[in-house]
């Protein structure tokens, strides 16, 4: 069994390893590993298809002072999920389709890459 590390509630970035929770652009959930973000379109991010098999879509720039970056999404990062819906190995047309559709505020789920 995994114990869950201490949560650490923020308003604003935060240099600490430990998981966190940011209220400042909508909400994320960072532990290390994964990032989970529910926030508001437009995102200032670009998404690019993996090379591989296996399909999905791998962050490829952020914009500075977007609503990404303000939700500790990094260039690197493998998107998984919108809306709670598996995304990993789809291709980006179907992806964007997904975020498209999505309502004004967004749930994405990201792995560390």
């Amino acid at each position: 069994m995994q114990l869950l590390k201490p949560l650490e509630v923020c308003y604003g970035p935060t240099t600490s390893s430990s998981t966190r929770l940011d209220i400042s652009s909508g909400l994320t959930f960072d532990n290390g590993d994964q990032l989970l973000v529910s926030a508001q379109k437009p995102l200032g991010l670009v998404l690019e298809e993996r090379s591989t098999e296996e399909g999905g879509c791998i962050v490829v720039q952020v914009a500075p002072g977007s609503v990404a970056e303000k939700s500790g999404i990094r260039k690197g990062d493998m998107l998984v999920a919108v809306q709670n819906h598996n995304v990993e190995n789809m291709k980006l047309e179907h992806v964007m389709e997904k975020i498209i559709s999505a309502p004004k505020v967004v749930n994405l789920r990201f792995l560390r890459g």
